[in-house]
């Protein structure tokens, strides 16, 4: 069976593991799954792949019984259902995090440090401050400078944890600074961790969106019909832009304030049969 720790997306994962029982029985077609399933129409397992169709309680029971699941693997299906099905983002975000723990528990053979770093967004935030900000200790006044504002524990918390993970070093004159500028998640960071760090930072882009004035903030919105093409030059762009600011921040010589930039392009319409991952 596929690691069904290793997904996020239900539909991925019983594709996948299709075609896994595909590989050591060549009767499970559809047609055949679609039976076991109690399905009408082998067609509508395609549907449910293809997310144009929802599942319900009862056939994530089905679902749980047909791929043989053990109890801990049911209840992070029945997670992962309800998270890709969630309405609302306030929804997704209950169920992403009961996910996470599910993951955590996992963590010695996946990345034991991204967990641990992008499960709280201000630890970004004062990883970033302490590369130019002499800090010595006074955890109040660091708490102080993070907006939106966070607890003095809290900022004791995020300094424990980047010594911890050997992000930052305290030197012989008792600062804590950085010990590189930059972090990069590679190709293997499980997507739960990012996912979550985003959907973190998202909130806060929400709030920031009252709480600064319009010379301090930047927030648009574009709507636009394209070609695939056309689609794909504007992700181009916008990937080109992040390693553009990430090159005016490698020659900034007068830092004094920590940033959050979003990138958001995702599609709202859907061709016909297209699948959504």
């Amino acid at each position: 069976m596929a690691d069904i720790l290793s997904y996020t997306d239900y539909r991925k994962f019983i594709k996948d593991e299709i075609a896994e029982l595909k590989k050591a029985d060549q009767r499970c077609t559809y047609r055949y799954l679609a039976k076991q399933l109690e399905f009408t129409s082998p067609g509508y397992l395609t549907q449910i792949i293809q997310a144009r169709s929802n599942i319900s309680a009862n056939l994530i029971q089905k679902f749980i019984s047909l791929f043989n699941l053990k109890k801990r693997e049911a209840k992070y299906f029945e997670l992962m259902v309800l998270y890709n099905q969630a309405k609302s983002h306030d929804e997704k975000k209950i169920y992403f995090k009961k996910m996470i723990l599910f993951k955590k528990r996992k963590i010695i053979t996946v990345d034991s440090a991204a967990y641990e770093y992008y499960d709280r967004w201000f630890y970004s935030a004062i990883r970033a401050f302490l590369q130019f900000y002499p800090f010595y200790g006074d955890y109040k006044k660091l708490a102080s400078t993070i907006v939106p504002a966070i607890s003095t524990g809290q900022a004791k918390k995020a300094v424990s944890v980047l010594l911890k993970l050997g992000l930052i070093i305290k030197d012989e004159t008792g600062r804590y600074t950085t010990v590189a500028q930059h972090l990069t998640t590679g190709e293997n960071t499980d997507s739960v961790v990012i996912n979550n760090f985003v959907l973190n930072t998202m909130d806060i882009a929400k709030d920031a969106l009252y709480r600064f004035p319009k010379d301090q903030r930047s927030f648009s919105s574009l709507t636009l019909g394209v070609s695939k093409d056309g689609y794909q030059k504007i992700k181009k762009r916008v990937d080109d832009l992040r390693k553009e600011l990430i090159d005016i921040v490698d020659n900034d010589k007068a830092v004094d304030r920590v940033c959050q930039v979003n990138f958001q392009l995702f599609p709202l319409t859907r061709l016909s049969g297209e699948e959504i991952k």
